[in-house]
């Protein structure tokens, strides 16, 4: 009984360390009046100006003003930007972006871990219908996975409700996690999943792996856990060298 004691403890520890390694982003709503955001056009054009605005819908960016060095004002609708980097306010927010993979192969862009080492929070077009009942629009979503988004893009859902929370009196224990994001998958559609329609996609998502059917084959999945399968299933990926070269 010791021995397999033991077994489960060492279990959970490599589980605990595993969901660590797969802790998506916080999902930010606010900028830095102090840095400069990073911007890449459809153009081609790459911009480097302070944030004057931002418009959502949603909770999704649909439209920033900018303010170049030089004063001159722009106004930038989201479908003509291709990516955007820009700083969330607060260093104590920046803080909580520090703990990145230092390895450029391991981003799903090339300017990631350029400017996310230094607090930077990344944002790319997508055409997506809001909760997949909206008419699709191109909005700049958050990637919250960028460590590991070559096969599957994980972007925030502002307006996600939560899990419930651990707390004793004002300590709070454990957070909530989302109960929604967006994802996206290859070439695919972006899909709004919610926790509770995660059975409903799970073998569509990752089942056409072997070595992760394998290893979840008499897996009970969790919501929870949706960070470590999509680690597991880019890993496996790689492994099988099917390595998606970066964006």
């Amino acid at each position: 009984m010791l021995f397999f004691s033991a077994i489960i403890c060492f279990a959970q520890e490599d589980l605990k360390e595993r969901e660590k390694q797969a802790a998506f982003d916080p999902a930010y709503s606010s900028y830095s009046r102090k840095k400069p955001a990073y911007v890449t056009l459809k153009s081609g054009e790459k911009i480097e100006a302070d944030i004057k605005d931002v418009d959502r819908k949603k909770g999704q960016i649909n439209e920033v003003k900018f303010i170049k060095p030089n004063g001159e004002k722009l106004r930038v609708k989201a479908e003509e930007i291709v990516d955007l980097y820009m700083a969330p306010s607060g260093m104590e927010k920046l803080q909580q972006q520090s703990n990145f993979i230092n390895d450029a192969t391991k981003w799903g862009k090339s300017d990631a871990s350029k400017y996310m080492n230094k607090g930077y929070t990344m944002y790319t077009n997508q055409m997506v219908s809001l909760k997949n009942k909206k008419k699709e629009a191109e909005f700049l979503m958050q990637v919250i996975n960028p460590k590991f988004s070559q096969y599957i893009q994980v972007y925030a859902d502002p307006w996600a409700k939560e899990t419930m929370s651990i707390g004793v009196g004002s300590m709070k224990l454990a957070g909530g996690i989302a109960k929604s994001y967006y994802i996206k998958k290859g070439d695919e559609k972006v899909l709004w999943l919610t926790k509770k329609d995660f059975d409903e996609h799970f073998s569509s998502l990752f089942m056409d792996n072997d070595k992760f059917k394998a290893k979840y084959a008499d897996h009970k999945f969790k919501w929870s856990l949706l960070g470590v399968y999509i680690l597991d299933y880019t890993e496996f990926k790689a492994e099988s060298g099917e390595l998606a070269n970066s964006k």
